[in-house]
């Protein structure tokens, strides 16, 4: 029996393996960490949401497995990141980003929405939320720092927002903020709350600037951890804000 056990596990790694030689592309590769992630019975905790919209929350804080292989089942590309009481990052090479593609709305102009519970562990600690994003972590979004928030624009240049918000120093605190990115005009409207999604007053926000020059080649969600740990991730499927300029 134990013989017939390890040849029936063989025959499926092998099989998986010599489908990794057809894989060529980033995308192929997704698929192909996927399947060996399942394999492994690794994996995030999933959950469906439906406040203040419809989406889906990762808890980082129920991973099983190996953290590329936890991450690949549940929808992740990553690098130089670990697990322990959430995802954990070093410095700029510790990135994660969504396999498919992330945007809050569908048809014209694109939209993205999250929201993310972190901790951030030093002084000069620091979490890129990108949104959308290339598979290269290129794209519009916020630079999370211990008091306050920037915008990144073109080419991951980030900046104080035109209306910005501070707050006292969060290191070592769990904090939980809503971030949204609309495309318009070909620019970059991008705003937030310090709250999470389901208790922002949709109408108002807390943080924004709109016009920001920005790039918008993708299609993803994507996290630079720099000393930091994210607890989770809830992707939106619509929009949470309601104000300002809509196309």
């Amino acid at each position: 029996m134990k013989f017939a056990k390890l040849f029936l596990f063989s025959t499926i790694l092998f099989s998986v393996m010599n489908c990794a030689e057809l894989f060529q592309s980033q995308d192929k590769k997704d698929n192909n960490d996927a399947l060996f992630a399942l394999l492994l019975n690794a994996g995030c905790t999933v959950t469906d949401v439906s406040s203040p919209s419809t989406g889906r929350k990762i808890d980082f804080t129920a991973c099983r497995g190996d953290a590329n292989a936890a991450l690949a089942a549940s929808g992740f590309s990553s690098s130089s990141v670990s697990l322990s009481g959430g995802l954990v990052g070093t410095g700029s090479s510790s990135t994660v980003y969504t396999n498919a593609s992330s945007l809050s709305s569908l048809g014209g102009d694109k939209k993205a929405s999250i929201e993310i519970v972190y901790v951030l562990s030093q002084g000069d600690s620091s979490l890129d939320a990108i949104l959308p994003s290339t598979t290269n972590l290129s794209g519009p979004g916020f630079h999370i720092l211990p008091t306050t928030v920037n915008k990144i624009a073109t080419n991951g240049t980030n900046s104080a927002l035109g209306t910005p918000r501070t707050w006292s120093s969060s290191v070592s605190a769990e904090k939980t903020l809503c971030l949204e990115v609309h495309q318009e005009s070909g620019n970059a409207h991008v705003f937030g709350w310090e709250s999470a999604c389901a208790a922002a007053s949709r109408g108002t926000y807390q943080f924004e600037e709109d016009g920001v020059a920005a790039d918008f080649g993708g299609d993803r969600i994507g996290l630079r951890i720099n000393k930091a740990t994210v607890k989770s991730i809830t992707i939106y499927s619509s929009n949470i804000g309601t104000a300002g300029s809509f196309q």
